[in-house]
């Protein structure tokens, strides 16, 4: 199975690669980034034209590279594969939706976010799942970018008080980026927390392993 893994960001890699190896041995994933794009987004605030073109280019190269699948790892961009998917015949996975899935089950969702973009695309997904799902949002913008910058403690102090101010509000906790997964080992919450590497790669590989089996069952 060869995955394409489409990045906006470094902090994305480590999780998801350990996500997709720690579920399978017989993936290969491809990897296209392009971390221009974050700073694209936080400067518009949405996504614009520009930035799908921009982003449609790492699609392109993954198409071209014969991948079976791409899984996207940056949350903000989610919203971008309903406009892109009509326009490859491969499936695109959002970053989350397998854990937004998950947290559909609970009633009152928190979503922590460190990028201030991010919200729109996790609540634009819960809602058209649920229209009446209650969602309190907690975004500490640029946050992420401690972590790019190597202020790893600081970073995860942060998000910990963001997880902490939501406990006790709501029934699920929601690690939007995936490169906070690693804090909610590092907190212990009667509230459960969820993040989206592992049901990814779990989604993703399930796909492809049930589309396989159909297409061996076809008669030759």
């Amino acid at each position: 199975m060869k995955i394409a893994l489409v990045h906006a960001t470094t902090t994305a890699l480590n999780p998801i690669v350990k996500a997709f190896h720690d579920e399978s041995n017989e993936v290969e994933l491809l990897h296209y980034m392009d971390t221009g794009l974050l700073p694209m987004i936080e400067a518009s605030g949405s996504l614009t034209p520009e930035i799908i073109r921009r982003f449609s280019l790492l699609v392109n190269l993954a198409v071209q590279s014969d991948v079976d699948c791409i899984q996207l790892s940056c949350s903000a961009f989610n919203n971008v594969t309903n406009i892109l998917q009509p326009l490859y015949p491969i499936k695109l996975f959002r970053s989350d939706e397998a854990m937004l899935d998950e947290a559909l089950a609970f009633e009152r969702i928190g979503l922590i976010s460190t990028v201030r973009e991010t919200p729109i695309a996790l609540m634009s997904y819960l809602r058209e799942k649920n229209p009446s799902v209650q969602v309190e949002s907690l975004v500490e913008p640029g946050l992420i970018h401690l972590l790019i910058q190597g202020n790893k403690e600081q970073h995860d102090e942060r998000v910990r008080n963001l997880i902490h101010q939501l406990e006790g509000k709501v029934d699920v906790i929601v690690l939007s980026q995936y490169s906070m997964e690693h804090v909610a080992d590092q907190v212990h919450s009667t509230t459960p927390i969820l993040t989206a590497p592992k049901a990814s790669a779990k989604r993703c590989l399930s796909y492809l392993r049930t589309r396989s089996s159909v297409v061996s069952d076809i008669p030759k």
